[in-house]
């Protein structure tokens, strides 16, 4: 079984489905298909609220695709508001992504003990509920994949009921240092940690997030902890964090960048552009640092005027979470600073940065293949996906300029350039550095970051996780 917050499929009206986006649907659709696990998600809109209510599974698919069992759950529009739009984002987004502006925010206040207690601890129950419902119906022993921040809770109500279970938690967002948990209180902070060590393996994109949560195990909760290992004692048993770092779907990748509908896209991307591109493709996340970026591209005009008129910054965003005021708060100073830049450097033939908004595979794909730069600047995240597919797609011999707190700059920081995404200075020098770089320097990067990438791909990355649980629990348990 797997078990997150959003469903792989969405209702499209009648008996059709739309595949969902993300990197955690890509993830998981081909372990899914190909095992005919049921999987578990919570009802987002008044469509998957009724399908919910019916009480049955919904088998959904896409044209060409298997069909799947898919669970939906239905807490109440006002319990999941709570649940996802004040606890999950931003309060817990923003402490693992190292965003609350500590002087002034977060404000732990009574609404947001209500907003814990009746959204987050009460979906994370009903989840729980649903899941165990399913795998009493199973003729096997169940094992089930909890995904990411939403679900921390949900684990340790499982195995409440269910002492047996096989369980792995993986987690797609970056993980803080036990001291930045502290902004939440100790009675919210020690639940997350609770429920995720009620799994027997716990996933992490990078070997730096597994350092960081057994040292949270240590320091926040007093237990027992290898570091060798990189295994916890909790409650008897043996708790395993290990590191996945996710990666591309190379065969969708390829499917969408050989589409008519992408190469229109990148011939009308090469048209506009004067002579050399700087690409990003990105959320509009605060944690994504869009606006240091074009800071620095503002900078490196400044200090080099000869790219004026022969370099363009195409940004191509898709709005995020637009029901947080935080987030439409960044969404305005994007608008702002590409505005400025713009005004102070454009000429009659040439608009420094391109600024889009939408949801289009096809013209993202574009962008990863047709790039001479391509900015990947977060201020944290998980891994990244972009710096991955963009290295796999280019067909420029392209340079990525990639932020050191991206979970993929610890498999990739010998074929990019890295940066501080905090220092706008050294962000500009990297960015003439990496239009300057000899063409015979820019092929040979190039060739060793796809090498890179292809090497770990989704479909070991998937097979790494139960590899491992197949070992790790034939283990003996203190």
């Amino acid at each position: 079984m797997i078990v997150s917050n959003r469903a792989p499929y969405e209702p499209a009206g009648g008996s059709r489905f739309r595949r969902g986006s993300g990197g955690l649907v890509t993830a998981l659709l081909s372990v899914a298909e190909a095992t005919g696990a049921s999987w578990i998600g919570c009802a987002r809109t008044d469509i998957e609220r009724r399908l919910a209510r019916a009480n049955k599974p919904v088998m959904a698919a896409s044209a060409g695709r298997p069909a799947l069992k898919i669970h939906y759950v239905d807490p109440g529009e006002e319990a999941y508001k709570l649940h996802y739009s004040e606890i999950s984002n931003p309060l817990l987004w923003f402490v693992q992504h190292h965003l609350w502006d500590l002087a002034r925010q977060p404000v732990i206040n009574q609404h947001v003990h209500d907003a814990w207690s009746q959204g987050y601890v009460e979906v994370n129950r009903m989840m729980a509920a649903k899941v165990v419902e399913v795998a009493s119906r199973s003729k096997t022993p169940p094992l089930l994949l909890v995904q990411d921040y939403h679900l921390y809770l949900l684990p340790a109500y499982v195995r409440q009921r269910i002492p047996t279970i096989a369980m792995q938690h993986f987690i797609h967002i970056p993980w803080p240092a036990a001291d930045y948990w502290k902004v939440l209180p100790a009675s919210m902070r020690d639940a997350i940690f609770t429920g995720l060590l009620a799994n027997d393996v716990i996933g992490f994109q990078t070997n730096g997030d597994v350092f960081r949560f057994l040292n949270g195990c240590s320091e926040l909760m007093g237990l027992r902890v290898d570091p060798q290992e990189q295994a916890v004692l909790h409650q008897g048993r043996v708790v395993w964090a290990r590191a996945y770092p996710i990666s591309i779907d190379a065969s969708s990748l390829h499917r969408v960048a050989a589409a008519p509908e992408t190469r229109a896209e990148v011939r009308k991307l090469r048209s506009s552009a004067n002579h050399k591109l700087i690409v990003r493709v990105d959320r509009t996340d605060p944690s994504k640092n869009i606006v240091r970026g074009f800071l620095a591209y503002e900078r490196l005009l400044a200090a080099h005027p000869e790219h004026i008129g022969k370099v363009q910054f195409w940004a191509f965003l898709q709005p995020s979470r637009q029901d947080v005021g935080l987030y439409r708060s960044y969404v305005k100073s994007i608008n702002e600073t590409a505005r400025h830049v713009n005004r102070r450097f454009a000429r009659a033939d040439w608009m420094p940065i391109r600024l889009e908004y939408g949801e289009n595979i096809h013209r993202a794909v574009a962008g990863y293949s047709d790039f001479d730069v391509l900015l990947v600047n977060p201020i944290y995240d998980g891994m990244n996906l972009v710096a991955k597919e963009g290295a796999y797609l280019n067909g420029r011999d392209g340079v990525i300029v990639l932020s050191e707190n991206a979970g993929a700059f610890e498999e990739l920081r010998a074929n990019v350039i890295g940066v501080n995404p905090f220092d706008i200075e050294a962000t500009a020098r990297a960015l003439h550095q990496a239009l300057t770089l000899p063409h015979e320097t820019r092929a040979a990067v190039a060739a060793s970051l796809r090498a890179a990438v292809s090497e770990r791909d989704i479909t070991r990355w998937v097979q790494q996780q139960l590899y491992d649980l197949k070992d790790l629990l034939v283990q003996p348990t203190a």
